[in-house]
């Protein structure tokens, strides 16, 4: 039995931008840094502004240093946003997966659980209204954890009012999965965006119009 659904968006809703672009390269060639150095360096750093102790924007010069840029580079807030929309993509399939979850099964409870800095959800916002689409925003920076610890989990449970044991995570990370589930959640490894709403309407029994093989 499943009350709620809780939904990653880097890798899920949309591309992990750290992972997948060229975003940190750009950072590194822009400011004097080493990019080979640089992801690493970020790693080392990211908790902070993921649990809300730091904005992503200061972590960000923090690594920078870190990665051979001179010392305190002069940031330029619009540029780093504009790069960093630049690089995002909105998986479509797992924004109709959404509607279809609100149309289908009204009763499920819609929680975002991410990793995330709270100015990166927010200006993923600006552009694609995610934050919209959710009825409890659990990332990171709002319950001041970080996945896959238990902690985290736990702050999500509380922050959506339902039991591990009855919420469905919907992850593209297997470690992150296998945590999960060793806490007694229900999983669903995301690993295809297009193929994502048939999996979770077979999942969560429902037809998903979508998943229909296009007529003739």
């Amino acid at each position: 039995m499943v009350d709620a659904v809780l939904i990653d968006a880097g890798g899920v809703l949309f591309n992990n931008i750290s992972e997948e672009t060229d975003f940190l390269d750009r950072l590194a060639h822009r400011y004097g840094a080493d990019p080979a150095l640089l992801p690493a360096a970020l790693d080392e750093r990211d908790a902070a502004y993921e649990v809300g102790r730091a904005h992503v924007h200061d972590v960000l010069r923090d690594a920078l240093v870190a990665a051979g840029a001179p010392a305190d580079p002069a940031v330029e807030p619009d540029w780093l946003d504009a790069q960093y929309l630049d690089c995002l993509v909105a998986h479509a399939p797992a924004f109709t997966m959404l509607a279809e979850l609100r149309e289908h099964r009204p009763d499920l409870r819609l929680v975002l659980a991410n990793n995330e800095a709270a100015h990166w959800d927010r200006v993923k916002d600006g552009r694609h209204g995610h934050l919209g689409l959710v009825d409890v925003i659990a990332s990171s920076w709002q319950v001041g954890r970080v996945k896959p610890s238990a902690e985290f989990f736990a702050a999500v449970s509380r922050s959506c009012g339902h039991p591990l044991d009855r919420s469905l995570l919907i992850d593209d990370n297997p470690e992150v999965l296998a945590a999960a589930e060793r806490l007694g959640l229900h999983v669903l490894h995301a690993a295809s965006p297009a193929a994502l709403p048939g999996q979770v309407a077979r999942r969560l029994s429902y037809e998903s119009a979508a998943a229909r093989p296009a007529a003739l």
